[in-house]
């Protein structure tokens, strides 16, 4: 699997250095600076600059095609969690685990995240290359990952209660199938979770999803190409366009199937700020 990194400026000539990881599987840049893209922008800008370095002569399809591939979104100046700004979130240590086997003292977040990730792609249906996560969270998975339905687009969601999922994205399915996206909001009220109980069930969005090359190349052409890019957001304007009921009218969108799992078992920890670094370490 290849990893691409879009990090803060300063990081991206270094990064293979501080880390010694391979520049042969870590692809490193950063957004344009002076220019906001959004997580939707920002992943195709990614894709694209990695084409344009490790392509290799191949049409984009076809190199698309060819790896799996983890976009992992680290950049932005960290101004709420300025001790970490100058070396970038993901590479923020973390201590050790009590009575964990198998860490390291100089473990970091990146280090700890991508396990997950890869057991996760290794998983997943041939149809689905590319995973696109947050760099500032650590998602723990404690029991075995369900198989994952061959899609156009899987998202990954816990149950967490309305207090938390007020302010994340969720996922809305109706009782009767709950792996199949109804529709998804971002940052809905406590008041709409409680009338949405009765019909659907909701699951909270923690930042994993994979999408086949054809959802892939649906968010690019939406971002735009090169220099035409525009600030999209996957969240609010890609994903709330899926689902049989969106909330977003796009004819393309609609139509690509879309699954929700739960991941069992699973924990989420918020590394954005200075608070959230103190009370997920201590957790």
């Amino acid at each position: 699997m290849k990893k691409l990194l879009s990090l803060p400026p300063n990081l991206v000539d270094c990064f293979h250095r501080v880390t010694g990881l391979d520049e042969r599987e870590w692809f490193c840049t950063n957004d344009p600076v002076g220019k906001k893209l959004g997580s939707g922008g920002g992943s195709a800008w990614l894709l694209d600059a990695c084409y344009q370095a490790w392509g290799n002569g191949m049409g984009f399809e076809e190199w698309l095609a060819k790896d799996k591939k983890l976009l992992l979104h680290a950049g932005g100046q960290s101004r709420r969690l300025p001790a970490y700004a100058p070396s970038g979130k993901v590479l923020t240590p973390v201590p050790v685990f009590r009575w964990e086997r198998g860490q390291k003292l100089s473990q970091d977040l990146l280090s700890l995240q991508v396990p997950l990730y890869q057991r996760i792609m290794d998983s997943a249906p041939d149809n689905l290359h590319t995973m696109i996560v947050s760099g500032d969270v650590y998602i723990r998975c404690t029991q075995p990952l369900q198989a994952i339905p061959d899609a156009d687009v899987v998202c990954y969601g816990l149950w967490l209660g309305p207090e938390i999922a007020k302010d994340h994205g969720v996922f809305v399915s109706k009782r009767e199938t709950p792996s199949v996206l109804h529709c998804m909001m971002q940052k809905p009220s406590v008041e709409t979770l409680g009338r949405l109980m009765k019909d659907y069930f909701y699951l909270t969005d923690i930042g994993i999803w994979l999408l086949s090359d054809k959802a892939v190349k649906l968010l690019m052409n939406r971002a735009g190409h090169g220099t035409a890019l525009r600030n999209y957001d996957l969240y609010s304007e890609f994903g709330c366009a899926l689902g049989a009921e969106p909330t977003v009218a796009d004819d393309e969108l609609n139509q690509l199937k879309v699954a929700v799992l739960p991941l069992t078992g699973g924990e989420f920890y918020h590394f954005g700020t200075t608070h959230e670094l103190l009370s997920s370490t201590m957790a």
